[in-house]
């Protein structure tokens, strides 16, 4: 079970071979896709700039993007090409000689045909203010002694505003309003030396102004000339349009063909600068997986003919934090993995904890969703991408249609179906159970993430110091506390069928280890204290400095605390459950007592109403549908990334990024077999 808990293994490679083999061995690893590479930081090795080819080659890359960028990738099958990197380069020149010049053309066009269409539709969005008006609209422009001021204000103001511009320019002014509604459009004139008294009452009553077109034209007339030259830019759009589609029809293909040729090439040409030189030979490390080590091999040497020199070396401790990490799960768990990412990557030599929550996440899903009706409907949406689950990844819908089946029997026993007849209890009436499973459950959880989680990490690690004064005495302290608080509360098991009740004693008595107790009580409270004490050593120990040696212990006692909170934080579970099935009763009751009117009308009049009834039923329940998996999906996320994950994962892990090649339109000529 051990390989399911770690990372994929990885191993760390240096290749030493000749410089002239150089282009056709980075070419092949390329390809191959299997390795990252790394710097190499021998000091007695040199190292290559980038150089005029790799700027050239950005430059050709730019320019056919921008190109492309104009016409479309469009869609096309790949093809079979190989080029020298020479040959390549000319082409592309030839191409932009080509193309640039007529999609700058094209894209000048374009460009004017935009404006155009916006300067005319502003004019239009104006002039339709002012179609009431029955003069000239070049009559409405400001003259040498005439001042003419447009906007538009609020219609509460327009006679406030009509008032006092009336006494601010002692009666020498025309105001004129058009339009119904909140809004109003004013058009005023006054004296051109009268325009400084104007402007600020423009601003005082909020008119936005905004300028009349120099139209000859009434402005009905207007409309009809602007709507004429729009339908004239759409058929110069149209054009356009045309002479773009040819020539995309005649060089876009090759020109996909000879930018994914540059970008493949640039970054074989990038890889150089992380490799070391001498005076005939080349270096090149990097990290590959340990089940693709033979490949490797294989493609090295079958490039270099044997002539190579390759060491293969684990991953030494002080490398781990910049060993990249691959998940390496089986297909069920791998749906999971999504969730560990969106946290963090585990180190390289950490507990990848996706086959955990590959087990939890679904079961606490399901205490939260809580009716087997729910998560059989679910399951068909999610399964058949009905529905808003259309729009999630293939990832989480699978993940979703795990956590709906296993809701189906978590349901059937504790909410039933569609809020009727659960089979083992029903929480709305007799909650205390289902809070005491949640309890049970996050305990169990907890114990989990310093066991499974903590421990087994330290036995990666070798760490057996914090192994025996870190995650094994917070297991003893977590079993040993509740057990103790257990018995402080006198909780029983009756309801799980287990007839078993811890001994009940008084809160400070179970804790105190002079006062006889049953036998339950004395083993927990050896194990309580026995974990305790080891914890306490451990802070001891670690401590540096007189502070710390004496507040880390005082911090363990202290962290019990935290357990408590732990623990009831799982009591969500429970709530979120027990919201699910009392929505679902309110929707059922709603609805029955809305058909217990309608039973009693005739036939034509009952069976249209009861087919709408019905509808509206499933409706209701798909709505609590999708609200209740939204929180239980957040709140089961929520338990296991500030509960389980702080118990022992750390993060922080670089993932895996080969240095691989990137084909969308082309193929390899030949396939590269050797």
């Amino acid at each position: 079970m051990s390989f399911l808990l770690k990372t994929m293994r990885m191993k760390k490679f240096r290749v030493v071979f000749l410089q002239r083999m150089q282009d056709r061995l980075v070419s092949e690893l390329h390809e191959l896709g299997l390795t990252q590479l790394r710097e190499v930081s021998d000091a007695r090795v040199s190292r290559k700039t980038a150089g005029e080819e790799l700027l050239e080659l950005s430059s050709l890359i730019t320019k056919l993007r921008n190109i492309q960028g104009f016409l479309g990738a469009g869609k096309f099958k790949p093809v079979e090409v190989e080029m020298s990197p020479l040959l390549l380069r000319r082409k592309a020149k030839r191409l932009i000689e080509e193309l640039e010049p007529k999609v700058n053309e094209l894209r000048a066009k374009r460009k004017e045909l935009d404006e155009r269409r916006e300067e005319l539709s502003i004019q239009r969005s104006i002039i339709e203010e002012l179609k009431e008006f029955q003069l000239s609209l070049d009559r409405l422009r400001p003259t040498e002694r005439v001042h003419v001021a447009t906007g538009k204000v609020a219609e509460d103001v327009v006679k406030g505003f009509s008032e006092e511009a009336e006494r601010v320019l002692e009666g020498k002014v025309l105001i004129h309003t058009f339009g119904r509604g909140r809004e109003r459009v004013l058009l005023v004139m006054c004296k051109r030396e009268d325009q400084g008294k104007l402007m600020p009452l423009f601003y005082r009553y909020g008119v936005e102004p905004f300028e009349i077109p120099p139209i000859p034209q009434l402005p009905v007339e207007a409309l009809s000339s602007i709507d004429d030259e729009m339908k004239r830019l759409e058929r110069g759009e149209k054009s356009l349009s045309k002479k773009m589609g040819a020539l995309a029809k005649r060089w876009l293909g090759e020109l996909n063909v000879v930018l994914e040729l540059l970008e493949i090439h640039r970054e074989r040409v990038e890889s150089g600068r992380l490799f070391g030189y001498t005076y005939a030979t080349v270096v090149v490390e990097g990290w590959v997986p340990e089940r693709d080590l033979s490949r490797l091999e294989k493609t090295i040497a079958g490039v270099t003919r044997g002539r190579y020199i390759l060491r293969v070396e684990e991953p030494s401790p002080s490398e781990v934090e910049e060993t990249p990490v691959e998940l390496d799960n089986p297909r069920y768990v791998k749906d999971f993995e999504f969730i560990t990412r969106m946290y963090s990557l585990p180190k390289y030599d950490e507990v990848d904890p996706t086959l955990f929550i590959s087990i939890t996440f679904p079961l606490f899903f399901a205490f939260c969703l809580t009716d087997a009706g729910y998560g059989l409907l679910l399951a068909t949406f999610m399964g058949f991408g009905l529905w808003f689950a259309k729009a999630l990844s293939p990832s989480l819908r699978k993940a979703m249609v795990a956590c709906s089946l296993t809701t189906i029997p978590i349901g059937a026993m504790l909410g039933g179906w569609f809020g009727v007849g659960p089979v083992w209890i029903d929480p709305i009436e007799n909650p205390i159970p289902f809070l005491k499973l949640a309890v049970f459950v996050g305990i169990f959880h907890i114990l989990w993430g310093f066991g499974l989680g903590g421990a087994v990490k330290d036995v990666f690690r070798r760490d057996w110091r914090e192994l025996g004064l870190g995650h094994l005495p917070r297991i003893l302290t977590t079993i040993g506390f509740f057990g103790l608080t257990f018995s402080a509360l006198g909780v029983g098991l009756l309801e799980f069928g287990i007839n078993f009740r811890f001994p009940k004693m008084g809160i400070f008595e179970v804790f105190i280890p002079t006062v006889q107790a049953p036998l339950v009580v004395s083993v927990s409270r050896g194990i309580f204290y026995l974990g305790l004490a080891l914890a306490m050593l451990g802070a001891a120990l670690s401590g540096k400095g007189l502070r710390e040696k004496i507040g880390g212990p005082i911090g363990v006692i202290y962290s019990l605390t935290g357990l408590v909170a732990d623990a009831a934080s799982y009591s969500r579970l429970m709530a979120l459950g027990m919201a699910t099935g009392v929505i679902a009763f309110a929707i059922n009751h709603i609805v029955g007592s809305m058909y217990g009117g309608v039973a009693g009308l005739p036939i034509f009049i009952a069976a249209p109403l009861g087919a709408l009834l019905v509808f509206g039923l499933f409706l209701a329940h798909c709505f609590n549908i999708f609200i209740q998996s939204l929180g239980a999906f957040i709140h089961t996320m929520r338990l296991h990334f500030v509960e389980f994950f702080s118990k022992f994962f750390e993060g922080g892990g670089i993932g895996f990024e080969p240095f691989k090649v990137k084909r969308k339109f082309t193929k390899r000529k030949g396939g590269g077999k050797w």
